[in-house]
């Protein structure tokens, strides 16, 4: 019966077992599995199920007298489920099945407690002060938004990824000076629209960053580049494809979108002139990724020497990210959804986004049994993407840590994000294991005071 029930459904019923122990009762009773329901019931879920109103000490005395005690000559530690206790169980696979969940949620629980009128659990239940009938649209509420379950995966669509504001770009200091002197090459040249070669001879202008020693081990420096570039008698290669007339070419306008993407990948709130350099590479079009390319016969060896210098091996974002990926492939998924990037914060233990879905009972293994149901497996994993949804994901992310002034993007600030993305699947997975927003959000606010007081 209980290889369908998830994590926190188990929990009760662990809870509701050990607390028959402790009452020295001699069966598993259906106040058992109350008792058991609302000590696992926490934050916003015990609100909805008016939990919070039910004195536990009251609750624990009438669930105490409720029931025969062992006798002394009974010895045994062992104690069987009564055939109430086995009926509400049969009760909650019932209302899973009517709900079109996969799995038994503490909700179906819930729900057979307050439907079996004649057991123990609805008697005890009617001494407090509880509204029944609202309890019970709020239960089949949250039980009706778990069952949407799609066969396919919502998250790939064709919208093409949008920079919302281009100004956030000069709200970055290194970028900020990148673009500035940028645009004063520009009148050397007689052009008044910067283009990716602007943008490279502006990074190599500046002996500082990291990325310029980089470039000077391959013979690519601020001389070098300008002779190759003094060889481009047409900016048509920065045209291609485009009638538009903005202050960035095309392909530049396209390396600082890579670059902007690359930066939210690694964990970094800080745009710097090797996202940029990374974003032309990315492109693979242009003058400024013709001119790197006749220096660089090896672009992925290049790429990995930029990497190892931003990559930050002990940056959450990076390692949930890299464990997203690994979970996208392990499921024959070549889609890297919201989803996965769930799994990977599951996967990667340890933080203040894992400890408040931890703390709510969510799992990886249960998570994980829900994605495999959501998803369709793919047979060509040879270039894994992001969704559109993740993407915008980790845009929230990057907002958000921002905007809390950190220097890194956290977990919590991933998990916020995916609780902003409308109709993405990592909610879907948590609302169908028994959470919601409001849920996660508290959950988080808590965490992190936790963690403060460390």
């Amino acid at each position: 019966m209980f290889e369908k029930f998830t994590q926190k459904a188990i929990d009760v019923v662990i809870l509701a077992q050990n607390y028959a122990k402790q009452f020295c009762h001699t069966k598993v009773l259906s106040q058992h599995l109350l008792i058991g329901l609302i000590v696992q019931s926490k934050g916003v879920q015990a609100k909805i199920l008016s939990f919070d109103k039910i004195n536990f000490g009251e609750l624990s005395t009438e669930v105490l007298s409720s029931a025969p005690v062992k006798s002394e000559n009974q010895k045994s530690d062992n104690v069987f489920f009564s055939q109430e206790a086995r009926d509400v169980l049969k009760s909650a696979v019932e209302y899973s099945i009517k709900f079109n969940s996969r799995f038994v949620l503490p909700q179906h629980i819930a729900i057979a407690l307050f439907e079996n009128k004649n057991f123990g659990a609805y008697k005890i239940l009617k001494k407090f002060d509880i509204d029944e009938e609202k309890i019970i649209a709020n239960l089949k509420r949250i039980l009706d938004k778990s069952s949407d379950i799609k066969n396919f995966h919502p998250e790939i669509d064709n919208e093409e990824t949008k920079l919302e504001n281009i100004n956030d770009f000069f709200k970055e200091k290194e970028i900020s000076d990148i673009l500035s002197n940028a645009q004063t090459k520009l009148s050397a040249r007689g052009y008044e629209i910067v283009g990716s070669e602007q943008l490279v001879q502006s990074i190599l202008d500046n002996p500082e960053y990291k990325i310029v020693e980089i470039l000077s081990k391959y013979g690519i420096n601020s001389q070098t580049f300008c002779e190759k570039l003094s060889q481009f008698d047409s900016r048509k290669a920065e045209f291609e494809n485009s009638e538009k007339q903005i202050i960035f070419t095309p392909n530049a306008f396209s390396a600082l979108l890579s670059a902007l993407d690359i930066a939210k990948e690694s964990g970094n709130v800080a745009i710097k002139a090797q996202h940029i350099i990374l974003g032309i590479l990315k492109s693979k079009a242009g003058i400024a990724y013709k001119i790197l390319s006749q220096y660089i016969s090896n672009i992925g060896e290049f790429e990995m020497e930029i990497l190892k210098n931003i990559d930050d091996k002990t940056c959450e974002t990076n390692a949930i990210l890299r464990l997203s990926k690994q979970e996208a492939m392990n499921l024959n998924c070549s889609t890297v959804g919201t989803e996965m990037i769930l799994l990977g914060i599951l996967s990667y233990g340890s933080n203040i986004a894992y400890d408040t879905l931890k703390r709510l009972g969510i799992t990886l293994k249960d998570a994980r049994n829900e994605v495999k149901k959501l998803i369709t497996p793919q047979k060509d994993l040879s270039d894994l993407t992001y969704s559109q949804r993740a993407k915008k994901a980790l845009e929230i992310a990057y907002k958000s840590a921002k905007e809390h002034n950190k220097s890194k993007i956290k977990s919590e600030n991933i998990l916020y994000a995916l609780t902003k993305v409308p109709n993405c699947l990592a909610m879907q997975v948590l609302i169908n294991l028994g959470t919601d927003v409001l849920e996660i959000r508290q959950g988080i606010k808590q965490e992190l005071l936790g963690w403060m007081d460390l």
